[in-house]
């Protein structure tokens, strides 16, 4: 019977879907990074651009920049390393700035240094630091009597 070889060679997919792989995709192909995107992302990065900066010197749109760096660790990791390369120069010219001058700049360089590499805050104490102050008002105690007297309101207004 040719229809029963039919029935047992098909392909196990339930009703009528068609596997992905018999699929023709469409749109246009995807755009792929260029040969040298990890160099330049590197470069962009250490050199303090943004993301959108990064995007516009590949020559790419910022959501296709955010793709390649989903899909290829090795972007995400010169991305990361132009970051670290832009912070360790930032730092180091800060550094300098703070511990080389006498001047109102070397002071408020060092204070920036301070707060922000070691969790300095002015003008808290160390110690209480981390408490929690809960106040609690209750009312004054009353005396006995008062809890002994009982009293009617004859100003109603009820008839």
């Amino acid at each position: 019977m040719p229809g029963f070889a039919m029935a047992t060679t098909r392909p196990k997919t339930i009703g009528r879907v068609t596997p992905i792989e018999d699929k023709l995709i469409a749109g246009r192909p995807r755009k792929l990074a260029p040969p040298d995107a990890a160099q330049v992302i590197r470069q962009a990065c250490a050199t303090g651009a943004s993301k959108v900066g990064v995007a516009a010197a590949l020559g790419c749109n910022p959501a296709i920049l955010d793709r390649w760096l989903d899909e290829d660790p090795a972007l995400k990791e010169a991305f990361t390393f132009g970051r670290e390369i832009e912070r360790q120069t930032l730092h180091n010219v800060l550094y300098t700035a703070a511990t080389g001058g006498a001047d109102k700049g070397a002071l408020i360089a060092a204070m920036f240094l301070l707060k922000a590499r070691h969790g300095y805050v002015e003008g808290q104490q160390e110690g209480q630091a981390n408490r929690v102050s809960i106040t609690f008002n209750i009312p004054a105690a009353q005396p006995l009597e008062s809890f002994m007297t009982v009293e009617n309101d004859t100003t109603s207004t009820r008839t």
